[in-house]
């Protein structure tokens, strides 16, 4: 049998570093101040641009309502001479009743 070496038994302890310098870094309550204030502007961007998208949207209905308007206008019959009121009268009937049921 071989005699252990007493020296690989043996652990070094661990070589320790010198403590590293924190680097100098700026304070966090000035960028927490900018991204507040950065935070703000985007916020009131966003604001505008939603007063924009209403006034669109109210501009889009009313055009949609006089294009309505038009479109009911045009369907109307002319009265032609020789046909009665009558008949005009029913067509008009008909076709609002075919504008219900196509909603």
């Amino acid at each position: 049998m071989k005699k252990a070496n007493k020296r690989a038994g043996a652990a070094k302890p661990a070589q320790r570093r010198p403590a590293q310098k924190k680097l100098a870094t700026t304070p966090a309550r000035p960028q927490n101040a900018q991204r507040a204030a950065g935070l703000a502007e985007v916020v009131a961007q966003l604001a505008v641009s939603a007063e924009k998208l209403a006034q669109a949207a109210d501009r889009l209905a009313e055009a949609t309502a006089r294009l309505l308007v038009t479109a009911q206008a045009l369907h109307e019959p002319l009265e032609m001479p020789g046909q009665s009121t009558t008949d005009s009268i029913t067509w008009q009937k008909e076709s609002e009743a075919e504008a219900i049921d196509g909603e």
